[in-house]
C-alpha cells in the first residue's frame, strides 16, 4: 500500500504550520511535509523539528519516514 509522507505526518498530530506561528521552525502552512525557517531558527531548531515528526509518526503508524538524499 502507498501513502504520501505529508499524509502520515498530518494524521499523526503534525498539522500544517506545527507548532505555531510564534515558533522560529514550523511546518510549511501549504505542505505538511516541509519544513520551513521562519528567519530565526537555527539548524538544531530545524533539527529538532524534523525529527520531532519523525518520531510521531513512527509513534502512530510504526513507519519510518526519511528525507530524500541528494
Amino acid at each position: 500500500m502507498k501513502l504520501a509522507a505529508g499524509w502520515l505526518v498530518e494524521h499523526a498530530g503534525f498539522a500544517k504550520g506545527y507548532p505555531g506561528e510564534a515558533a522560529a521552525a514550523r511546518l510549511s502552512t501549504k505542505h505538511a511535509l516541509a519544513v520551513t525557517n521562519r528567519g530565526t531558527a537555527t539548524t538544531a531548531d530545524v533539527i529538532a523539528l524534523a525529527r520531532t515528526v519523525r518520531d510521531g509518526v513512527r509513534s502512530r503508524f510504526g513507519i519510518d519516514i526519511t528525507p530524500d538524499r541528494f
